[in-house]
């Protein structure tokens, strides 16, 4: 099992630089923090430590390919010790920087779903489709020694696994009902079976669950960690989790949930939306870790 767990956030959709530190988490403040840059994106750098040993795995590379590098610079993230890339699900703010990433690593490996080169595209308000967007298939082919497609899960290390898809269990996460994709010449509704978690099991005080999006829902992804990692407690939850057009009913089945865990860590990042943060936030006072770009979570 892992001794201990970082997660610096390296890219996100806010960003605080006066918010205090405490000893779960170290914020930026001005100076150097002051120079750093938020977007509509995600991009994780977690390092998980077993006596010794270190393994560093990037998950998500942001939106636009120019913030991620700008930030990890400040950050004194070293791309040349990264050795898992990992991709949540092929989103545009979450494979914005890949290639740069992959061109400046030479030992990394990058984990991705064999769905997550889908051309998708989002339906607007108005009933317009805006996009597409889609991961270049050549860049997969150039790198294709460095890339592993897993659809299950798939062990990193002894302590760390990705969840592959997850099943979807419960009757009241929705998923993404204006996300489609073209498949077979056709747009149809997408339902981002290329959605995974990271998880990690940590010695003595339970799982920790990073999540991208959290397509397939919150929920369901607790429970497949759970099912992972049978027998122990959830730690922490830290990442995105797509509540932003949750309904009453999601957001009451989800605080219900969580309360069961006993969980000790929640940080909410990303597209997990205003409302549904301040709900968690006031639910979860005493485990909630506000998530900012440049915050670094110990774990």
């Amino acid at each position: 099992m892992a001794d201990k767990v970082t997660v610096t956030v390296i890219v996100d959709n806010y960003i605080d630089i006066f918010l205090p530190s405490k000893v779960q988490a170290a914020y930026p403040f001005p100076g150097t923090g002051s120079r750093l840059l938020a977007e509509q994106g995600l991009s994780l750098g977690v390092e998980v430590w077993n006596d010794q040993s270190v393994i560093r795995v990037l998950y998500d590379f942001g939106r636009s390919g120019t913030v991620f590098p700008h930030n990890a610079a400040l950050l004194n993230i070293d791309l040349g010790r990264l050795e898992h890339l990992v991709l949540s699900h092929g989103h545009v703010d979450h494979y914005g920087a890949v290639q740069h990433v992959l061109e400046n690593t030479e030992k990394s490996r990058l984990y991705l779903h064999p769905a997550s080169d889908r051309k998708r595209y989002v339906r607007a308000p108005a009933g317009d489709m805006v996009g597409p967007w889609e991961i270049p298939a050549e860049l997969i082919r150039r790198f294709e020694t460095r890339v592993t497609f897993n659809t299950g899960p798939f062990r990193i290390a002894s302590d760390t696994i990705l969840s592959g898809e997850i099943r979807r269990q419960t009757d009241f996460e929705e998923g993404m009902p204006n996300a489609f994709a073209e498949l077979g010449g056709l747009l149809v509704h997408d339902d981002i079976p290329d959605d995974q978690a990271l998880m990690i099991n940590l010695e003595g005080r339970g799982i920790v669950v990073i999540t991208g999006c959290c397509h397939a829902g919150l929920v369901n992804t607790v429970l497949h960690a759970q099912e992972l990692f049978p027998g122990r407690p959830v730690h922490a939850v830290i990442g995105g989790f797509h509540l932003n057009t949750a309904k009453e009913r999601q957001m009451n089945e989800t605080v219900n949930f969580l309360r069961t865990l006993d969980i000790r860590y929640l940080a909410a990042l990303h597209c997990t939306g205003y409302w549904a943060s301040r709900m968690l936030m006031d639910r979860f006072p005493d485990q909630w870790i506000p998530g900012t770009v440049g915050a670094r979570i110990s774990l």
